[in-house]
Order: C-alpha cells, then sequence, then structure tokens
C-alpha cells in the first residue's frame, strides 16, 4: 500500500509543479511577489497530496517565535519537504540553497526568484556572496533560512553546524530562529517512498544576536538537537514504533 501511495503521490507532485510553475512562470519572471505566491500554492498542494494520499498530517508549533519581519532561521534538514512545507507558515522567506537546483526545469526558475542560491565548493567567495545576498534580504524584510549542516541528514543524527550559519549569525546582526522536525520519518532524504505518519516542524525560541561563535554554536545545537530526538520519538510512536 505504501508503495501505491508513493507512486500516486510522485504524479501528483509533477503534475502539481507542471500546472502551477508553467501557468505562474511569466509573472514569476517579472515579479519576486508573484514567484513567491505561485511557490506557496504550490506547497500547500503537497500538504494535501501527502495528507490524501499518503495518510501524512503536518503540525506546526511555536508560530510565535517566528519574526514578523526580517531574520535568520537555522532549520534542521532530513528531506526534500523541508524546503517546502516553510513557505505555508513563514511570511517572506528566502532559502540558502544550491545552485545546482537552478538548472532543474520549472522548479530552478522559482528557486533563483525566492532564493539565494550559492556554490557550495565556491570557498571564501561564495561566503562574501551569500553574506551580501542575505543582507539584502534582510533589508527587505525577509526571513534568511539556512540549513546549518547544509545538507540532508537522517532523522537520529546530531547537528553539525557549519561555518555558513555562523557567519550570517555574526554579520547580519539579527536573532536566529532555530527550528526542529522531523520530516525524514515520512519522507526520506534519499528515496521514494512517502510512509504515513506526522510531521511537526517545531519553531524554538530565538537565539539573540551578539553571542560569541562559540556560544552561539552551543546555544544552536543545544537547542535543535533536543527538540529533534523529541520531535523523531513522537514521529515513531505515532508510526507505530518503527
Amino acid at each position: 500500500m505504501t508503495v501505491i501511495r508513493s507512486c500516486l503521490y510522485s504524479v501528483w507532485f509533477y503534475t502539481t509543479l507542471a500546472a502551477v510553475g508553467l501557468l505562474g512562470m511569466p509573472a514569476a519572471l517579472l515579479s519576486r511577489d508573484a514567484a513567491m505566491s505561485a511557490v506557496r500554492v504550490f506547497s500547500r498542494l503537497q500538504a494535501l497530496g501527502l495528507w490524501l494520499l499518503c495518510g501524512i498530517r503536518m503540525e506546526v508549533r511555536g508560530r510565535e517565535n517566528l519574526p514578523s519581519g526580517a531574520g535568520l532561521i537555522a532549520m534542521r534538514h532530513q528531506s526534500t519537504y523541508d524546503t517546502l512545507a516553510p513557505f505555508t507558515f513563514m511570511t517572506n522567506p528566502a532559502y540558502i540553497l544550491k545552485k545546482e537546483l537552478l538548472k532543474a526545469p520549472v522548479f530552478g526558475v522559482y528557486a533563483s526568484r525566492v532564493g539565494i542560491p550559492i556554490d557550495r565548493q565556491g570557498g571564501a567567495r561564495t561566503m562574501k556572496l551569500m553574506l551580501a545576498a542575505a543582507r539584502q534580504g534582510i533589508g527587505r524584510g525577509q526571513q534568511i533560512v539556512i540549513f546549518p549542516e547544509g545538507t540532508r541528514q537522517p532523522p537520529d543524527t546530531p547537528v553539525d553546524i557549519k561555518p555558513g550559519i555562523i557567519l550570517l549569525y555574526n554579520e547580519l546582526g539579527v536573532p536566529c530562529v532555530p527550528v526542529a522536525l522531523n520530516t525524514g520519518l515520512v519522507w526520506e532524504g534519499k528515496g521514494f517512498l512517502r510512509r504515513p505518519g506526522k510531521i511537526v516542524f517545531e519553531i524554538l525560541p530565538p537565539i539573540p544576536p551578539g553571542l560569541k561563535r562559540s556560544e552561539f554554536t552551543e546555544a544552536l545545537r543545544q537547542a535543535l538537537d533536543p527538540a529533534t530526538a523529541r520531535l523523531v520519538e513522537e514521529g515513531r510512536q505515532a508510526q507505530g514504533g518503527r
């Protein structure tokens, strides 16, 4: 049954991607707001499809901790869904994302409009370009979303904090809001199956700006690791202990 549901959802995913993406593309090429609106529609359709076809529910906790304007969001990364769901509950997100995504048909156009593409092999130059783009986003009131570990990790993996999040925290001068999740239990980082269960995004209290590097790193780790472990355990219980 899980295989059949996953097949049906794949059809749903690519059909809605083509429909929303192609219909919205002319406006998206001219306006970031139009691109954002199309991405929001697509993201809501994915939440609907996962619920109807795969038996996957989503809950968002701690919305009161989200900034209403500019901010820095440090989100755990277990699944592709982590790049979609936040468009349903954040006001103006701008993702730090790998430039390879810009080559994807249809999706790449929107990634270039609502994200900050980077070359993960670009070293210091990449850091400078990322920081400059993030500063512009903060000036426009965006929530800069970055995955501290840089790539998808299995649900039980402790957070591995890379230099990118530390640079942004040090230089942007805004609170950093950690977000824990358990998406990898139902939507694997690499894999086809979409297993029934409950996805939870938990937005944790912000870390104030101005901490030293070691203090910030420890505060971020102490926020994300226990919360992620708790959500993963909760998700496993919802799946019957798997």
